[in-house]
């Protein structure tokens, strides 16, 4: 991992009074051997391969413009020895939790293609920027703005039409959606989604990164997350122009460097929205 974080201070969640779905044993056992650095490459790749839904959307989601590398992968072999067994623990975290998530009967009103299609925005635009704002710190942005906010349809599924009006609320408004989650429901997206990445057995620095993605003024938060985490349902146009100006407003960034970087960022996330799917 190429950042790290102090531990803030969260309201505490009950895990039991929200619906947490378990990964597949498969996956699970995929993730205990990438850990293990006694298991060898040959035997990770037995074992992705044995996933054929897995194997394919790892391979086509590292092989997507969005996730920024510089060749294409050919196969699992190739992805071990290109990523690294931490950024690809990352990659098969990321399709697992993308994979386990649905909604209940009480939240059909939440699209959650659409919501994937937004955090595969925010993932593409994260990726980009890192290489230009902290090209020394970029490793596993990716995944952290990709699951930044995937607690949001666990609390969907638990506060039903409750939640509708906030959310939309949120998309229209500059309003801090987890202070008025938290006020509301007693519970914040980022706490929540923190908790669950402990439950699934995450590493340390994206359990801390998803519990304060929202904490703006946090040095330690990478810059290219911060701005990601202000996303919102606009059109393309509008959302690449609103991030250059906060990062030029906020961060004194270059606004001539910013923008065309998320303009070209929107435009690969389409295909990596097709490769987690």
């Amino acid at each position: 991992m190429g950042f790290t974080f102090r531990k803030k201070k969260k309201p505490s969640v009950r895990l039991e009074e929200f619906d947490i779905p378990s990964f597949p044993a498969a996956v699970v056992n995929i993730l205990g051997k990438l850990r293990n650095p006694e298991v060898g490459v040959n035997e990770l790749v037995v074992d992705l391969e044995l996933d054929p839904g897995l194997h394919l959307r790892v391979l086509k989601t590292v092989n997507s413009a969005a996730f920024g590398l510089s060749r294409k992968v050919s196969n699992i072999k190739h992805a071990v020895n290109l990523l690294g067994r931490g950024r690809l623990e990352s990659l098969v975290l990321s399709v697992a939790v993308k994979n386990n998530l649905a909604i209940n009967d009480e939240a059909k009103w939440f699209d959650i293609a659409h919501f994937w299609q937004m955090a595969s925005k925010q993932a593409a635009v994260a990726r980009a920027l890192a290489s230009t704002l902290h090209p020394n710190n970029q490793s596993d942005v990716f995944t952290l703005a990709l699951l930044q906010n995937m607690a949001i349809p666990m609390l969907v599924n638990r506060e039903g039409a409750r939640y509708r009006a906030l959310y939309q609320q949120w998309q229209e408004e500059d309003i801090n959606l987890a202070e008025m989650e938290l006020e509301l429901f007693g519970v914040d997206h980022p706490t929540l989604g923190a908790k669950m990445a402990e439950h699934w057995g995450f590493p340390p620095e994206l359990i801390v990164g998803i519990a304060e993605h929202h904490e703006l003024t946090n040095n330690e938060i990478p810059l290219s997350v911060k701005l990601s985490a202000m996303m919102r349902e606009n059109n393309d146009s509008d959302t690449a122009t609103y991030l250059a100006k906060m990062a030029s407003d906020l961060y004194k960034q270059d606004n001539n460097t910013i923008f065309p970087l998320i303009e070209q960022a929107l435009e690969q996330s389409t295909e990596l929205s097709a490769a987690l799917n």
